[in-house]
Formats: C-alpha cells, sequence, structure tokens
C-alpha cells in the first residue's frame, strides 16, 4: 500500500489505487450524495449539525446534493437504529470522527487533520477519516470550530472525488497547508472547490451515480 503525507486538513492520504475516467456534465444535472457518520470523537448532536451544514453549504456550490445519516457505533445501538444497514453503493460514503487518542495510533503529526482512502486501479473510495478533535484546537470559539469541521470533512470528501491529485497548486480547500490566510478564507465563507475541481467532482459523482455497488473497504 502506497502512503502519501500531506499537509494541514488533508492529511494522510492512503492510495491504492486511481480515479476513473471523468464525465463532462453541466451544472444543470442534479447530483447526491450520501454520508454515513460515525462519532466516535465525542462531537456533541449541535456541533456536528453546524459541521454537516457547513459542508453541504460547500457542496452545493458545486450542485451536489448532501443526505446526512449519522450512524451506530455498537451492536446495542445498531438495534435501534438500522438505518445505515444498507448495501453500499459509490454514492455512499463512510466518514469516521476520530478523537486525538484514536488519531494517535497513526504515524501522522499534529498539524494532520485526517486521511482518505482511496482504491488500486479500478473502483470509488467511500471511506474517510477525520481527526475531530483537532478541530477544537484551531479554533478560540465554538462556533467556528464547527465550521473548521465542516472543512475537514469537505476536504476528505475531495480527496475521495478528486482522487491522488486533488490538492490544489495555490489556492481552494483542497489547497495545504492551511495558514493564516487559509483560516482567514474559511472564516468568511469563501474557502471552496476550484472551476476545475467542480468539473471533476461533478463528473465523478455522476460517475458514481451510474456505477454499480462499491468494491471498497468495509464501510465501518
Amino acid at each position: 500500500m502506497k502512503k502519501t503525507l500531506t499537509g494541514v486538513a488533508a492529511g494522510w492520504t492512503l492510495l491504492y489505487g486511481g480515479l476513473v475516467p471523468s464525465v463532462a456534465q453541466s451544472l444543470e444535472t442534479p447530483l447526491k450524495i450520501e454520508v454515513h457518520l460515525y462519532n466516535y470523537s465525542g462531537v456533541t448532536a449541535e456541533a456536528l449539525a453546524r459541521a454537516e451544514q457547513e459542508t453541504a453549504r460547500i457542496y452545493q456550490r458545486l450542485g451536489v446534493e448532501m443526505e446526512w445519516r449519522n450512524c451506530p457505533r455498537t451492536a446495542e445501538e445498531l438495534e435501534q437504529n438500522t438505518s445505515c444497514d444498507v448495501a453500499g453503493t459509490p454514492t455512499i460514503f463512510t466518514l469516521r470522527l476520530l478523537s486525538n487518542e484514536m488519531a494517535r495510533r497513526f504515524p501522522v503529526g499534529n498539524d494532520i487533520y485526517g486521511f482518505a482512502l482511496l482504491p488500486i486501479n479500478q473502483g470509488f473510495g467511500v471511506v474517510a477519516n477525520i481527526f475531530a478533535d483537532r478541530a477544537r484546537e484551531m479554533a478560540p470559539d465554538e462556533e467556528w470550530q464547527r465550521v473548521i469541521l465542516g472543512h475537514f470533512i469537505a476536504h476528505e470528501l475531495g480527496h475521495l472525488l478528486l482522487g491522488e491529485s486533488g490538492h490544489s497548486a495555490g489556492a481552494g480547500i483542497m489547497h495545504v497547508p492551511w495558514q493564516t490566510k487559509e483560516l482567514e478564507q474559511i472564516k468568511r465563507g469563501v474557502m471552496l472547490f476550484l472551476p476545475g475541481q467542480t468539473e471533476r467532482i461533478r463528473a465523478q459523482v455522476l460517475a458514481r451515480t451510474a456505477s454499480g455497488p462499491a468494491s471498497t473497504a468495509p464501510r465501518q
């Protein structure tokens, strides 16, 4: 397995393949993805809802709608909530929010905020992990922490949809590292995907929608 260590927020991207060919598509075509979220970090329901709202805002700019499901983490919770117990498809993503304790199990620095799993050869990546506690370490107030977490999520989903070449050279949400300028852009709500990335993400969602079941890592 090839490992690529990247900068702030992009984090640790595990690459086990490449992207499927993109498909040209106009912004008028409605597209949708579903995110199944497993919260192992202790992020509150209120904070999580705000982060999801921020992620959805970013993807809405691309013409991509998002549906969220907060999924059970234990067998006991699964007995009460089976909404995530569905067959995997390439438009359903598994997102895990990990605590700092869990993040320390990975050989990455404190300036790494997540990693995505990308498939070898053919297929679609559907799994990403976020070191959610680190969003709280980047901002002095709760509202900004939630907004930053939403951008972490949007970035890692971007890795799944853009693939190995998902980092932009000098601007946009896929640019790393995130420093003072980028954090100010996040605060103003203008840290977004670049136009070329918009086209590629829409093409990828379209290709996933037309594809069969996902053939990647286990969903939980």
